[in-house]
Order: C-alpha cells, then structure tokens, then sequence
C-alpha cells in the first residue's frame, strides 16, 4: 500500500527543519516522554502546518493517517506515499486504513492521528474525537502518546506540548476516547 521512502522523508525534514524554526519559532515541551517505538501520536489539528511542527521536532517517522481528498492529485499522491502518509475515508469505518495502522505498529513504527478527524476552524479549543485512534491502541496494545498545539500561526510563536504516554487499556473501554480528548485539552491550555 505504501511507497514510504525513508532517505527521501529524512530529506524532506531536513530541508523543513530551519525554515519552520525561523517562520513558527516552535517551543516544543515533553520531548522526554516519547518512549521506545512504536507509539500512536495523537492531537489537534488546528492548521495544515500541525503535520510539518510534527515531523520537524520529533525525531521518530512519522506515518500520518491523512484524508483520502490528499491522495487525489498524482503528484501529490507521491509525496504523502514517499512520506509514509496513507489515506482513510473519513466518511465510514475504513477497513483498509485500519489494516495499515495495525501493520504499521505491528512493524514497530509510529503512527500519527489527528482524532479530531478535520482540521478545527471553530473557536472550540477541540472537536469531538472519533473513536478509531483508542480502537486501533487498545487492539494493538501500544501506548498513545498526546500532544497539544497553541499559539497563533499568525503571530508565529507556536508551542507543541508532548503528554506522557497514554496505556489506554488501563482506562474503562467507554471512557477511552473522553480520555484522551481530555489530555489533548490539558496539553492545549498548558503553559509552563
């Protein structure tokens, strides 16, 4: 399914890397909770920058889940494929998508969801979650780790808060989701 490209995701970062530092000036909290792969990121999704702030100040791939519309264009198609990207419908319960996320993980990788299943252009710190991503950790037992991006783009001072891992087992089934929505919000409006 995939045509990741592991030079050519090291490339890209690299040559990302020292712009998105001088344009965002990111400060980046919680780098020492990431434990050893794989692991699920997971958080808000606020602006089409939040993959690039990921992928320039995690050292781990990451393999992002991204709407199918993405993966339209061949051009483009190449790119998120060669970055380890792989397409969902978000419309229904995406058989295909979920396979990739199990084998990603299986294969001792890091996994990136925005639960929010869309970008947020409301005023509300979040979006409800959408249940797949505490699915897809409880069936392959791997930690989620949530993160929490604030500041404004516009203003470039933005700051990526990192959670400590989430062993979303040890949390009551109905209660999983909430839970970690419930992180992601507390990363949000943490300042240090």
């Amino acid at each position: 399914m995939n045509k990741y490209n592991i030079k050519f995701y090291r490339s890209i970062k690299k040559i990302l890397t020292m712009p998105m530092k001088l344009i965002f000036n990111t400060k980046v909290v919680g780098l020492e909770n990431l434990p050893d792969k794989p692991y699920i990121l997971a958080g808000n999704h606020k602006n089409m920058f939040d993959v690039v702030i990921l992928i320039t100040n995690i050292d781990d791939e990451i393999h992002f889940m991204a709407k199918k519309e993405l993966f339209k264009g061949r051009i483009l198609k190449n790119i998120f494929s060669k970055m380890g990207a792989f397409p969902v419908d978000r419309e229904s319960v995406d058989i295909k998508a979920v396979k990739e996320s199990f084998r990603l993980l299986r294969s001792g990788e890091v996994l990136g969801i925005f639960p929010e299943g869309t970008r947020n252009k409301t005023d509300n710190i979040l979006l409800p979650f959408k249940e797949g991503v505490t699915s897809i950790a409880s069936k392959t037992k791997v930690p989620i780790v949530p993160f929490g991006i604030s500041g404004e783009f516009k203003k470039n001072k933005l700051r990526l808060n990192i959670g400590e891992p989430i062993d979303i087992n040890k949390i009551e089934k109905e209660k999983q989701t909430e839970y970690l929505e419930e992180k992601v919000k507390e990363l949000i409006l943490r300042k240090y």
